[in-house]
């Protein structure tokens, strides 16, 4: 579906839940495109809204891939698609608009489980990916057109599927003089290069590794809390050396972009198989060298691929993790390592005029609307695929029929 002529301007809501699942953001955006293709955007509305401890265990519990997956798999895809339609509902009501002010809704959902290419095993598993929260219920719910499942096109044409927002990256940050980097620190910690003067073929982005997921599955392990707040259990500890040699060594860390990764790597699993190889380790030590192991993996990934010459001027952070002074004040250390000659100027990404938060429900909202144009928004340079594709699914609501008509149709 393409709208001709193709819109100059349109009010969208974005929408997404990340790997931690700790809400379900929704920002409400304008959108223009100039004449030279740059897209701009505003933001009018942000909104955090929360995911009750029920559902969340539910998503988790899919997360391992348990007996009945596919019946919580179909049941999740629903109940996800009806908690997505309330967050847009309620912003909606925080920022004083009706339905028929928003051209469309575009929803990421809540990745379930992705196998890149480098993870596909021949005759097992293909390179695939899998973000549910049925886009029907929403648009039902709402009565607003739905463009979501945005992974699969670029998945389609031998791309990872991701990372999407080095898209709206390059619209909202790049530089003509200056080199930029934003560095993601959700779950999974991705960052963005925006080379100086480069254009969109020109971005390099790629997820680093692990960012909050090791921290967060240990303290919910040893200290009943979702995550380490400021920072604290990993600043009381101390970074067990020969263990983050080990995790720097693992395939993924080493390998080249583009590439990305999730729970297959560093979820659940990862997490116990540490716990068990190391059962004389203090909690906060571990705590400390997971921090560790997510601030250097982003310092060597950012020396090894940001930049030709590796110089970088700009590097905003992104994410909770930006959140925790420990491991913010790592990070800064490895980069100060890792490129002595010239380290980036660090930042909170909130210092452009940009909400940290709301920089991912933002670049889904920039998808969208590329949908609506009709310009391909996948970029080849950081996802690995063949060429440029077209993203997401459109989902109009449903025509609802005065009751007469239907009793009619129902009588035949």
């Amino acid at each position: 579906m393409l709208i001709h002529p193709p819109p100059t301007s349109a009010t969208i809501i974005g929408m997404m839940s990340g790997t931690s699942v700790d809400s379900i953001d929704a920002v409400l955006c304008e959108l223009t495109v100039d004449p030279s293709g740059r897209i701009s955007a505003s933001l009018t509305g942000f909104y955090e809204h929360p995911i009750s401890d029920h559902l969340r265990e539910r998503i988790f519990r899919l997360f391992s891939d348990p007996a009945g997956a596919l019946a919580l798999t179909c049941s999740l895809n629903f109940e996800i698609g009806a908690a997505f339609a309330e967050a847009a509902r309620v912003l909606l009501d925080c920022t004083g608009r009706r339905p028929d002010d928003i051209d469309a809704v575009a929803s990421h959902g809540q990745t379930v489980w992705h196998i890149p290419p480098h993870a596909a095993r021949a005759g097992e598993a293909v390179a695939s990916t899998l973000q549910i929260g049925e886009a029907s219920v929403i648009a039902e719910a709402l009565q607003i057109p739905v463009i979501s499942d945005f992974r699969t096109a670029d998945m389609a044409a031998g791309g990872n599927g991701a990372p999407l927002v080095p898209f709206a990256d390059w619209h909202l940050f790049s530089r003509p003089d200056r080199t930029v980097v934003l560095q993601n620190i959700g779950g999974i910690a991705n960052c963005t290069v925006l080379p100086a003067g480069g254009g969109l073929t020109d971005v390099v982005a790629f997820d680093t590794g692990p960012g909050n997921m090791i921290i967060d599955a240990l303290m919910k392990r040893f200290a009943g809390e979702p995550f380490d707040r400021d920072g604290v259990r990993a600043a009381r500890g101390g970074v067990i050396e020969p263990l983050l040699a080990q995790w720097m060594a693992h395939p993924y860390i080493t390998m080249a972009p583009p590439k990305t990764t999730g729970r297959e790597l560093f979820g659940e699993q990862f997490t116990r198989e540490v716990v068990d190889s190391n059962p004389a380790a203090a909690p906060d030590d571990l705590i400390a060298t997971a921090t560790a192991f997510t601030a250097r993996s982003i310092a060597q990934a950012i020396a090894l691929h940001a930049a030709p010459g590796g110089r970088v001027d700009d590097l905003y952070l992104a994410g909770g993790g930006a959140l925790n002074p420990t491991l913010t004040a790592m990070l800064k250390a490895d980069l100060e390592r890792a490129l002595p000659m010239a380290p980036p100027r660090v930042a909170l990404l909130d210092t452009t005029g940009h909400g940290a938060k709301a920089r991912e429900c933002t670049a889904f909202a920039l998808l969208g609307f590329a949908r609506l144009i009709g310009v391909p928004a996948n970029v080849p340079s950081a996802t690995g695929a063949h060429h440029p594709a077209l993203l997401g699914k459109f989902t109009t609501p449903p025509p609802v029929f005065p009751a007469d008509i239907a009793d009619e149709t129902t009588a035949t």
